[in-house]
C-alpha cells in the first residue's frame, strides 16, 4: 500500500503536495498493474520526523511531503521553494512521455505559484492582506479549521476538495480566455460587448475583466442565454428585455431588478430557452 506521508497540522503547502502527488503522480513503469498514487493513504507525523521512525525517501511506496528532510521537502534549504513546487518537479519528471495535457499544466502552474508565494509569506504584502477579504482566502481558512479544533484528516480532506475545486476554475477560466479571441464584439451605447457560443459560464466573468460592459453566452447544445453587464456600466437591460419578449414569444426571460443582468437559462431553475439566435440579440443590443 501507497502512502504520502507529511507534517501534523497540515498547512496549505503540505495540503498543495499531497493533493498535487494523489492527483497527477502515476506508478512507475514497473508497477503499471498496481493502484496509482490516487489511493495512496495519507498519514501525519511530528515536524522533523519520518513515519515509524524510517530513514526518509528509503521506501518507494512512502513519500514524505514538506517534512522528514527528504526529495520532497524544503525546510533544509534557504531557497524560495516551497514542498507543493518540488512535489510538481517531481510529477513531471515522472510522467515522462505522460505529460500532463497544456490545459493542466498551466492551472496547476498557477497553484503552485500561489502556494509558494503563501509558504514564502510572500501573502503578507498583498493588498488584501489589510482587509477582511484575507480571511476567506483558504490558506486562512485551512487555519481557522485547526483552530477550531478539526483533526488533520478532516482538514487535509476539505484542502483536497478545495484544490479540485480551483483546479476546476482555472481551467475554465484559462480555456474562456482564448474562447474570448474567438467571439464576435459589438458596440452598443454604453460601449463594447460581446457574444459568443460556448458551454463555458466562465467567459461571462472573464469578459468583464476583459473591459466588456456586456457578455452574451449562449449555450450551443442548450440553447440558453445569459446577458451579463458590468456592475460598474451604466448599462439597462429593461428596454433589451421589453423587445425580446416581444419578440420571443416561445423562450422565457428573466430581468434582475440590477438591470444589469438578463437571462433566458437559470443555474436554479428550468427555463425554455429561446429560438432567437446570438446575432440577433446583438442586434437588440445595439439598439440599447
Amino acid at each position: 500500500m501507497k502512502k504520502i506521508i507529511t507534517h501534523i497540522n497540515p498547512d496549505l503547502d503540505a495540503i498543495a503536495s499531497v493533493w498535487l502527488l494523489k492527483r497527477f503522480l502515476l506508478a512507475s513503469p514497473s508497477n503499471r498493474g498496481e493502484p496509482g498514487w490516487q489511493e495512496a493513504e495519507i498519514d501525519f507525523c511530528p515536524a522533523q520526523n519520518t513515519i515509524d521512525g524510517q530513514p526518509v525517501d528509503s521506501n518507494p511506496n512512502i513519500l514524505h511531503v514538506d517534512v522528514g528532510g527528504g526529495k520532497l521537502d524544503h525546510h533544509q534549504t534557504n531557497e524560495y521553494l516551497s514542498a507543493a513546487k518540488l512535489c510538481f518537479d517531481f510529477i513531471k519528471e515522472s510522467r515522462k512521455g505522460q505529460e500532463l495535457s497544456p490545459l493542466d499544466l498551466q492551472a496547476l502552474e498557477k497553484i503552485v505559484a500561489f502556494v509558494t508565494e503563501v509558504d514564502n509569506a510572500v501573502d503578507l504584502s498583498w493588498p488584501e492582506f489589510q482587509t477582511e477579504k484575507y480571511d476567506f482566502y483558504l490558506h486562512n481558512i485551512l487555519s481557522g479549521l485547526r483552530g477550531i479544533g478539526d483533526d488533520d484528516s478532516s482538514v487535509m480532506n476539505y484542502g483536497l476538495k478545495s484544490l479540485d475545486t480551483v483546479f476546476y476554475n482555472l481551467k475554465g477560466r484559462i480555456r474562456a480566455e482564448e474562447e474570448l479571441k474567438k467571439g464576435q464584439e459589438f458596440q452598443t451605447s454604453w460601449g463594447k460587448a460581446i457574444g459568443i457560443e460556448t458551454g463555458n459560464e466562465f467567459v461571462i466573468r472573464e469578459g468583464e475583466r476583459k473591459g466588456y460592459c456586456l457578455v452574451i453566452r449562449r449555450d450551443p447544445d442548450k440553447g440558453g442565454i445569459r446577458i451579463y453587464a458590468s456592475p460598474v456600466s451604466k448599462v439597462n437591460l429593461q428596454k433589451a428585455y421589453e423587445t425580446l419578449k416581444e419578440k420571443d414569444k416561445e423562450g422565457e426571460w428573466f430581468l434582475h431588478s440590477s438591470g444589469k443582468i438578463l437571462l433566458n437559462e437559470s443555474r436554479t431553475r428550468e427555463m425554455k430557452p429561446t429560438k432567437i439566435t446570438l446575432k440577433e440579440i446583438m442586434e437588440v443590443l445595439k439598439l440599447g
